[in-house]
């Protein structure tokens, strides 16, 4: 039986006194982990500070036994002891799914955790841009998937910022099947505001008898100076020959930082409607980092309306807005023949201006023609 600190009272004494007594048992503490080696996979299962030091460990592969494991003899770590049991498995066996479960039993009591390759995954995404522009608020949303949708169901998902455990704002959907897989999805809810102070982000997904799985979000500030934003359009011989519209609006700035790109429709004399783009990881370029995002749109709407490329940067407490349109009397950086070569930067302009030549306008529209190409493609395979 477990010893805790407790309170006595001796005969002829008044009150009472407090008398500490060594603890004669703890519970172990278990975690599965898993890691390549080589042809195989390593399974490790750790088994710490418990007390007193008998224990057996038993492996399982989708509830059945298995023999193998290596057993490391108990080591004393101050008053309690640790321990270690190794199962090695074949990439094979570990690539088609299997659960493999870790029991634990100390005085008589059992402590299982389980762990498989795709046991549940979990994506944190970036906060929604159409939210950003149209709510003043940050949306983020945490997805665990998995085959099993009882592991789904149990699993418990938590959220932290900047390193303490928040609770408020937070809703969770019910769970969603589609074809084998099962999901559930957590959204966090931030005004703009807050997330303004907002450094890095981590959603968990715990169950009691499976290793956790969290992923951190971390926030690029950069500099906080305002990105150069520009749009480009495809040239109007292609516009003619496809049924809709592409446009790509690049960001770039000389550090890396997180932008949350979101476009705008601006019909009439309508307020604008916000929506999500297809946005592209960040790539280095020679003077810095850029980030591209792609909005496809009819050809209807192209004759008719004005579209705008909204940029928040993480740094600042501003945003940035670029318009283009059919009708419009384009500014030189939205046409995509000088996409490479147009700046809104009077010191660039000079610098480009004592450059410009006859022979080096073929070159960036030469390169400006592969880069819409390049853009083109990949938004035909996203859509695909």
């Amino acid at each position: 039986m477990d010893q805790s600190p407790s309170e006595v009272k001796r005969p002829g004494e008044t009150g009472t006194k407090s008398v500490n007594v060594k603890k004669t048992s703890f519970a172990p503490e278990v975690s599965l982990l898993s890691g390549p080696r080589g042809d195989t996979q390593t399974l490790v299962c750790t088994i710490e500070n418990f007390l007193p030091k008998e224990f057996s460990v038993k492996w399982k592969k989708n509830g059945n036994d298995v023999t193998g494991s290596f057993d490391s003899d108990p080591k004393t770590n101050g008053e309690t002891y640790s321990a270690l049991s190794t199962l090695n498995i074949k990439n094979t066996d570990w690539d088609s799914k299997a659960v493999y479960t870790c029991e634990v039993t100390h005085r008589q009591k059992t402590y299982t955790r389980k762990a498989s390759k795709d046991l549940i995954t979990l994506t944190l995404n970036q906060p929604s841009p159409k939210e950003i522009f149209s709510n003043n608020q940050a949306k983020l949303e945490c997805v665990i998937t998995g085959q099993d949708k009882p592991t789904v169901d149990e699993s418990t998902i938590t959220w932290q910022i900047n390193g303490n455990d928040v609770t408020n704002n937070i809703s969770e959907s019910a769970i969603k099947s589609e074809n084998s897989q099962h999901i559930k999805t957590s959204t966090m809810t931030r005004s703009l505001t807050e997330w303004q102070s907002v450094n890095n982000v981590r959603c968990s997904a715990t169950k009691e008898d499976m290793t956790p799985v969290f992923q951190v979000l971390t926030v690029r500030k950069g500099d906080g100076k305002k990105p150069k934003v520009t749009i480009h359009v495809m040239p109007e011989n292609d516009i003619q020959k496809e049924e809709s519209v592409t446009l790509v609006c690049l960001v770039s700035s000389t550090v890396q930082q997180d932008y949350y790109i979101a476009w705008s429709e601006y019909i009439g004399q309508n307020d604008s409607i916000y929506k999500d783009g297809i946005n592209y990881p960040p790539q280095k370029t020679q003077n810095g980092y850029s980030v591209t995002s792609v909005y496809i749109t009819t050809n209807d709407k192209w004759d008719t309306s004005t579209f705008g490329c909204n940029v928040w940067f993480a740094g600042g407490n501003d945003s940035v807005h670029k318009n283009v349109s059919k009708d419009h009397d384009f500014a030189p950086e939205s046409k995509l023949g000088c996409a490479l070569s147009c700046t809104d930067d009077a010191i660039e302009e000079d610098e480009f201006s004592s450059l410009w030549s006859t022979t080096s306008s073929f070159i960036f529209l030469f390169i400006s023609s592969l880069f819409y190409s390049m853009i083109f493609s990949l938004v035909k395979m996203k859509r695909q």
